[in-house]
């Protein structure tokens, strides 16, 4: 009952779409006959009357109340369209037998009904994506598999649901250089013809809302003149515009026309109120024939406060409320008496969070009757971290709430601007957290230059379109592996799926770890926990994972491979490697070793890669997207791209004469070599702990001469590879000795020493010294499975490797995989809960052992979330042996969502916020219990270490602790 042949036999069903149908239904309609053709080779014939239709069965597409076909179907009882009725944004997808009385010879009809206009176009977009044409065709470059047969089976039809959040899409910004010089290039300039591909976009999408660009753009004059919005409203797409461009009025708009409504250009509502009214009324005038949902308030131009920083709450509050009372005195007269008719929102955005809330003078704007029936937009803090939500007895306002979100953002600390540097588990995790409060009115995104925002604004519009589908904790996985089923298909094998989900999940997690505008030399540290080595080897096996599924993609999938993964991803962890690499240099150079010349090679060498990448991802598709990767993209020194550079290098000249330096790979100490006044040889202990499988040594040149050497040792439970061998000091320049140990003879710890003597070229001699501590297998023995075994004076634990887990009533931590900066986290849940005061607390316990008694910092690592409101707290709650439970402060009352506050700059660039206290612990085996507290913690790992000793400096800090087996 349900198939229908899209095409069969060399025939295309033709598409049926009557006179009486939106235009932007037929152009959508001509769009996706575009799509088939796509698949099958053959473009469907759009027809406007059933008479016209040659062969057996069609397309019909229809929108309720705007077409005779669905009423007479109703009628007649063929297709029950009753159930589009007041709905919103929904179709009905359903196969009719013999529908068109005057002509019989049409047997099926396949028909997509809307509730609306919206309703219709996401059911033709959907039967694209039946067809097997993804809604990336154009902005991933995504081609559809072809097909020498289009058949169809929908069963008994497909009904869609309502959009879970209304007002759903995102915002075009910062679009100079990349998409502003793309736009110049391909269309002549940020007109109707780019916007045509972007709104088509959005609607493939199931969004319906946008922010047009505004650096320097004004959407409803550049189309050319009213262009842009003409085709926003002819395909259901609602404009809007930024949180600083009131009353249809663009950001750049004052300044070009100021001159029509007097000789004062300033930006005040205080001096310059009754001009800036004509120019909002004469806005609102212009875009009222088209569908708009209108920012409303004031903010100061370019981002800016409207008032000086020295101006009295009350103040600013009254000048807001003044410009809001304007703006809603000139929409009663323009657009509605009933102002509840007028769709409007303000956006609480930076400085305004202040006057929503208010303070002790003063009452805020969220408690202001005048804005009962506005959107109250919330917003992150412009790095993903929701800032502001609200309380349990502000949810009821009748206007709802939306959320600005950030994927791309251009100010302090540090902009990031370039690629995607965004995590979906985060999206996921901030995103739902909001709409369980009640953020359910509007979701936008800003996705900076759009290309390049692909897959997280894949998931961001799904999650708003369908939340009961997505929200669901640890879903993101299946929301990737179906990203890439859409884009890729059969064509690629299930191994090929698996390796691009890897790269998926190791590209974002290094990218979002330290974006890479922020990346410098000094981030991975070059020795300590060997960092920069593990770093390296995991990116570098990405990058050659990256290389392989390239090698093997097939022709019709490798533009999509290069588009979407392939050339950002390559590029992003080029960066990586590069600034690792620059620290090696600088690390080596400076204890004079000419390894560090090597690694300055290879800086130079990334820089150039860099450069290639760009040009090629600029070249492809005869230039399709050229200028797209044209923004700065790493070793920012400001917040912005003023003074950002390459890693400077560094060479190194060698000393006359035979110099060594020798060391172990994980220390910054050195041993230069025989001296009277040598102390006590550098000591390793790293195999006193059990879990280490090898040691290494670097031997490096610092003088020009050659040399040979040979390795000593008084155990002979330590091995050595190479045992000898000879070194270019001018070449080489180093040599690396693997050391392992044979622990079967050890039952104790014991210590090595270790001798390596050297020749010069020119008969000279020395003797690198250092020696080894190690420990027997016994040691790790005697403790409960799962157990942390202390190691240095440390404890590293993953908050997802919890010996116990404790619920209360059903509430209680959750594993989310992925959620944490290198790997999973826990949150305890349901999120609008705060556990503070309570009782019955969950929990999860943490079992380690110690072998001696004594203080020690313990260290919370959390991801960087921010308050639920503006001075509000976020507490975690833990006890050690059973003792006190503790409530631990984890950010400052100072603390605030802005660049000024240290705290916050430094958790959204380390993407990681630490807070420690001491506690005590007893010799052997210890518990520490962590308890829910308030709903924003999120705990990724917990660091115990010697209260007198200091952790080495790194960005990742030491890697996970031995368990006991």
């Amino acid at each position: 009952m349900g198939q229908i042949d899209i095409y069969k036999n060399q025939d295309a069903a033709c598409i049926l779409i009557e006179p009486e149908a939106y235009e932007g239904v037929r152009r959508i309609g001509a769009r996706v006959a575009q799509d088939m053709e796509l698949v099958t080779a053959h473009r469907p014939k759009l027809e406007e009357h059933a008479a016209g239709i040659q062969g057996t069965q069609a397309v019909v597409a229809a929108t309720l109340g705007k077409s005779p076909l669905l009423e007479a179907w109703q009628k007649s009882g063929k297709l029950d369209a009753a159930v589009l009725a007041g709905k919103r944004e929904i179709y009905l997808i359903r196969v009719v037998e013999q529908p068109f009385p005057e002509n019989p010879a049409v047997e099926k009809a396949l028909v997509i009904a809307g509730s609306d206009k919206r309703g219709t176009i996401y059911g033709l977009f959907r039967l694209s994506e039946l067809c097997g044409v993804s809604p990336l065709v154009y902005w991933g470059d995504v081609r559809p598999e072809k097909k020498q047969e289009l058949v169809l089976d929908i069963g008994d039809g497909m009904l869609s649901k309502e959009p879970s959040v209304k007002y759903r899409g995102f915002f075009i910004n910062d679009e100079w250089p990349a998409f502003g010089n793309w736009c110049m290039e391909h269309f002549g300039g940020i007109n109707a013809k780019v916007y045509e591909e972007v709104f088509l976009f959005l609607l493939r999408m199931k969004g319906n809302y946008m922010w047009p660009a505004m650096w320097d753009s004004v959407f409803s004059d550049d189309g050319p003149g009213l262009a842009s919005a003409e085709l926003a409203d002819l395909y259901g797409v609602i404009m809007g515009l930024s949180h600083h461009e009131p009353m249809c009025r663009a950001g750049a708009e004052w300044q070009r026309i100021y001159r029509q409504y007097g000789e004062d250009n300033t930006w005040s509502f205080v001096s310059n109120s009754e001009a800036i009214t004509e120019f909002w009324r004469d806005g609102i005038l212009r875009n009222r024939p088209f569908e708009n949902l209108i920012t409303i308030g004031m903010r100061g131009e370019n981002d800016s406060r409207l008032l000086s920083a020295d101006a009295a709450m009350a103040d600013n509050i009254q000048v807001v409320k003044n410009a809001i009372l304007a703006q809603h005195k000139l929409l009663r007269e323009h657009m509605d008496r009933d102002l509840a008719k007028v769709p409007r929102m303000l956006a609480i955005y930076k400085e305004v969070e202040d006057f929503y809330y208010g303070d002790g003078t003063c009452q805020g704007l969220k408690d202001w009757e005048e804005l009962d029936d506005v959107i109250f937009m919330l917003c992150d803090d412009n790095f993903g971290n929701v800032r502001g939500l609200p309380s349990r007895a502000d949810r009821p306002h009748p206007g709802g709430y939306g959320m600005y979100y950030h994927f791309d953002y251009h100010g302090a600390p540090i902009s990031y601007e370039w690629q995607n540097s965004t995590r979906l588990t985060k999206t996921w995790e901030q995103m739902t957290t909001a709409y369980e409060h009640g953020v359910r009115e509007l979701w936008i995104v800003n996705v900076g230059d759009l290309k390049g925002a692909e897959y997280p604004l894949s998931y961001f519009m799904e999650l708003a379109y369908d939340y009961e589908k997505w929200s669901r904790p640890n879903q993101v996985r299946d929301f990737a592996e179906t990203w890439i089923e859409k884009q890729f298909g059969s064509r690629i094998s299930p191994e090929q799926k698996e390796q691009m989900l890897r790269l998926l999940d190791g590209w974002t997690r290094w990218s979002a770890a330290r974006r890479p505008e922020a990346m410098n030399p000094q981030i991975y540290h070059p020795c300590h926990y060997r960092e920069g080595d593990r770093v390296w080897e995991e990116v570098n096996g990405l990058m050659e994972l990256a290389e392989q599924l390239h090698a093997g993609m097939p022709a019709d999938c490798l533009a999509a491979y290069e588009s979407i993964l392939y050339y950002p991803c390559m590029a992003g962890l080029n960066l990586i490697l590069m600034q690792i690499e620059a620290g090696k240099n600088a690390h080596l150079a400076a204890r004079g070793s000419l390894a560090a010349n090597a690694y300055g090679e290879r800086v130079k060498d990334r820089i150039g890669q860099d450069a290639r990448y760009v040009e090629a991802y600029h070249r492809m598709l005869e230039g399709k997207w050229n200028h797209m990767m044209d923004s700065a993209h790493t070793g920012f020194r400001n917040w912005d791209d003023r003074d950002w550079r390459f890693p400077v290098i560094q060479q190194v000249i060698p000393v006359r004469g035979g110099k060594i330096a020798v060391g172990f790979r994980d220390s910054e100490e050195y041993h230069l070599g025989s001296h009277w006044q040598d102390n006590a040889p550098i000591c390793n202990d790293d195999f006193a702990g059990a879990d280490t499988k090898e040691v290494l040594i670097d031997l490096d040149s610092r003088g020009d001469q050659d040399f040979t050497f040979a390795v000593q040792c008084d155990k002979p439970w330590l091995h050595f590879a190479p045992e000898s061998g000879r070194v270019s000091a001018l070449e080489e320049s180093r040599v690396t000795i693997t050391v392992t140990c044979d622990r079967q003879g050890l039952t104790d710890r014991e210590r090595a020493l270790i001798e390596i003597p050297v020749r010069f070229a020119d008969g000279q001699k020395t003797v690198g010294r250092l020696a080894i501590e190690a420990a027997g297998e016994t040691a790790a023995t005697g403790y409960p499975k799962g157990a942390f075994l202390e190691h240095q004076g440390v404890i590293a634990m993953e908050a997802s490797h919890f010996a116990r887990k404790q619920d209360v009533e059903g509430k209680g931590f959750r594993v989310i995989e992925g959620l944490g900066r290198m790997g999973d986290a826990v949150k305890a849940f349901p999120v609008t809960e705060s556990w503070i005061g309570r009782e019955a607390l969950p929990c999860l316990r943490y079992d380690f052992a110690v072998r001696e008694e004594g203080d020690y910092v313990a260290q919370f690592c959390l991801a960087p979330r921010n308050p639920r409101g503006k001075g509000g707290h976020m507490r975690c709650q833990f006890s050690v042996n059973e003792g006190k439970i503790q409530v631990l402060e984890t950010v400052p009352p100072s603390f605030y969502a802005e660049f000024h506050c240290a705290e916050w700059n430094r958790g959204v660039l380390d993407n990681i916020r630490i807070a420690e206290t001491e506690i005590q612990v007893k010799q052997g085996l210890n518990h520490l219990c962590f308890y829910a507290g308030d709903p924003e913690i999120v705990l990724e790992r917990i660091v115990l270490h010697r209260a007198d000793r200091k952790l080495p400096e790194s960005y990742l800090g030491p890697v996970e602790s031995l368990r006991a087996k």
